[in-house]
């Protein structure tokens, strides 16, 4: 790529929905320069970014159906993937990118450390990636709430015997997929059958307990999840799903995530996705038990938010790292972008 000493960094966004219209935002007003974006939606296709991110100005940026154009058309450093949570679903997008040698962030939940849960697609992600000379991240909230917060704070405690972590979200925020995939509207039964015992997909908090493990040194010896439904004792309506979900149907799921280190500590996170009532908000609570204990908490944070800042602030370290699959334990510990948003060429 063709830049002076110092230039702005030259973003595709991939994935215009609720979470890309926040984070292109954030990137305009860091100053970063927005060359594509991509979406499936034919409600926004070829509608300027400035409009469906709410932005005071047109950019001539449009949105495009097809990758290819976009990114044979642009000169990009990074592409921003928000699409969907697992690497599966993710593959074909980073491989789009990373053919092209154009670096990679996704909010995608597995890509914060997926190298036990989806080896196959991680490995072939990672070669490639060092093949083109570009990087592969996941981040998010988790990154900075879930695994470097906990990190840090370990850092003030002698021993530690146990971490619990209780972190949650409000399914009406990410979509009907989701809201189903945690179970809104099943019976107690039909919970018990479709996901109660399914350890074919990962928790989200599956992977951050891997990636806090690796940042403080531990290594894994045993992985277990199971999956709670969370029931309302009132009937409960669900925007997302389009109807009200009757007392004695689930509106949520706790996926408890119990690993188990060869150095004798476990670390158990519960991660709480349901329909939030009016005054709820969202969790993120961990104790570290040990000498001392030591508790700390986020009041009500706004994992929306959180979010899209983390991957804003995170790209200059996706841009200074080694080519491949980089994951969470081998960055630093995210720090606030100011304004301008620059990357040093030389």
């Amino acid at each position: 790529m063709n830049h002076g000493t110092w230039d702005r960094i030259r973003v595709v966004q991939y994935g215009c929905g609720k979470m890309g219209r926040v984070i292109m935002r954030y990137l305009m007003d860091k100053g970063a320069q927005i060359v594509g974006a991509i979406d499936m939606d034919e409600s926004i296709v070829d509608k300027d970014i400035g409009e469906i991110a709410g932005l005071k100005q047109m950019t001539g940026v449009k949105v495009r159906r097809d990758p290819d154009t976009v990114l044979d058309n642009c000169d990009a450093d990074i592409a921003v993937l928000t699409l969907q949570s697992f690497l599966h679903d993710m593959h074909k997008p980073i491989l789009e990118c990373a053919t092209r040698g154009v670096n990679v962030i996704t909010t995608s939940e597995e890509a914060l450390f997926p190298w036990t849960t989806s080896p196959e697609i991680t490995n072939q992600l990672d070669a490639l990636a060092k093949d083109m000379g570009c990087t592969i991240v996941g981040s998010g909230m988790q990154d900075v709430f879930w695994v470097n917060l906990p990190a840090c704070i370990a850092g003030g405690v002698h021993s530690i015997a146990e971490i619990d972590g209780a972190v949650s979200y409000n399914v009406e925020d990410y979509g009907i997929a989701l809201a189903k995939a945690h179970g809104v509207g099943l019976s107690a039964e039909e919970f018990e059958r479709d996901i109660a015992h399914s350890q074919s997909v990962p928790s989200y908090v599956w992977n951050s307990n891997e990636a806090l493990c690796m940042k403080l040194g531990l290594s894994v010896e045993q992985m277990k999840q199971k999956a709670v439904p969370v029931f309302a004792d009132h009937d409960v309506h669900s925007e997302t799903v389009g109807e009200t979900i009757h007392k004695g149907k689930a509106i949520g799921m706790n996926a408890v995530v119990t690993t188990v280190t060869h150095q004798g500590i476990v670390v158990e996170t519960q991660c709480i996705g349901k329909i939030y009532e009016e005054g709820e908000g969202d969790l993120c609570d961990f104790t570290i038990h040990g000498e001392p204990d030591v508790r700390f908490s986020v009041r009500k944070p706004d994992t929306v938010a959180h979010t899209c800042a983390t991957i804003v602030n995170r790209i200059p370290d996706v841009l200074a790292a080694p080519a491949g699959f980089v994951t969470m334990d081998k960055l630093p510990c995210a720090r606030y972008l100011p304004y301008p948003m620059f990357i040093n060429m030389q």
